[in-house]
């Protein structure tokens, strides 16, 4: 990073921090584009984190603030950093360290006794506490991981998003295999779909999206952009997905791995109502329910 550029987010890091914001002319010489920015910032970030009295000052900075989020934008700013960037280290850093305070068998045994006590049948929860206990043990370092790790090596962000987008469909495929499904991945990135599944010589298209702590999914593209593309030109727009699409729409959450089959024919009934976005928290009834590729495949015989 040049001089020139330390000094122009210096100057200009409350507005960088800003929702919406946009290079100047500045900014554009310097950076070339807000991704390169980012990419800029986080890498600058990063090297400050490899000095443990910096990790140890920002926590004690927000724990001086009673850890209340809207305040990581002021710290944000005090040091330069990215909101987002440091919001993420929060995330991690603070979840994690809970750990250390928590003992892990009676973590284990309080669970363990909740489920009992909760349940009706003692015979029924005595026969499952053996595997229940495995999966708590297997589970607790990654209760307080935030989910699987994601960008370590700070790839751009450009790139890191289209990789995401992958890691999505990849997360897909493994489970669905693990499953018992014969499915395979579709190579070529114009497809409005992105798998196919083989049900009993029935074959499904599936789009699969990611999606992580927004909780929410979109059933309408990304709009195309990039440096030098012009993301508000209609050819450039994000299109409605529908069943003319693909036979399921799959939303993958990139953090744990939790699988939603959603059938197309809801997504069209939301297209009436004119919805292109959904909380997840409304599709329960899709949520791990992989019994959804057999009730499409056999509307797909009739």
């Amino acid at each position: 990073m040049t001089d020139s550029q330390i000094t122009y987010i210096q100057g200009n890091i409350k507005e960088i921090n800003q929702p919406n914001f946009n290079l100047n002319k500045e900014g554009i010489t310097l950076f070339g584009s807000i991704t390169n920015l980012k990419t800029f910032l986080k890498g600058y970030f990063i090297t400050r984190l490899n000095e443990q009295e910096f990790n140890d000052q920002l926590i004690k900075d927000f724990s001086e603030r009673n850890f209340v989020k809207a305040k990581i934008t002021e710290i944000a700013d005090q040091y330069f950093i990215a909101k987002s960037d440091l919001q993420s280290f929060y995330d991690e850093a603070l979840q994690s360290n809970l750990i250390n305070e928590i003992d892990k068998e009676e973590f284990i045994n309080n669970s363990l006794n909740f489920i009992q006590k909760s349940v009706s049948s003692q015979h029924q929860f005595g026969y499952a506490k053996t595997s229940l206990r495995k999966i708590l043990e297997k589970q607790y370092d990654f209760i307080f991981s935030n989910g699987f790790p994601t960008n370590l090596l700070n790839i751009n962000t450009g790139i890191m998003t289209a990789n995401a987008g992958d890691s999505a469909q990849f997360l897909f495929l493994a489970r669905a295999i693990l499953a018992g499904y014969n499915c395979s991945n579709v190579d070529v990135r114009s497809s409005r779909y992105d798998a196919v599944v083989d049900f009993n010589n029935v074959l499904l298209r599936l789009q699969i999206k990611g999606v992580s702590s927004s909780n929410a999914i979109s059933f309408k593209d990304r709009d195309r952009g990039g440096q030098g593309i012009d993301h508000t030109h209609i050819t450039n727009k994000g299109k409605r997905i529908t069943s003319a699409d693909c036979d399921i729409y799959v939303a993958v959450d990139k953090e744990i791995g939790i699988c939603y089959l959603i059938p197309m024919h809801y997504v069209d009934s939301l297209e009436e109502h004119e919805i292109t976005s959904i909380n997840l928290n409304t599709l329960k009834q899709y949520k791990e329910n992989w019994n959804i590729i057999a009730e499409v495949a056999e509307t797909r015989r009739i």
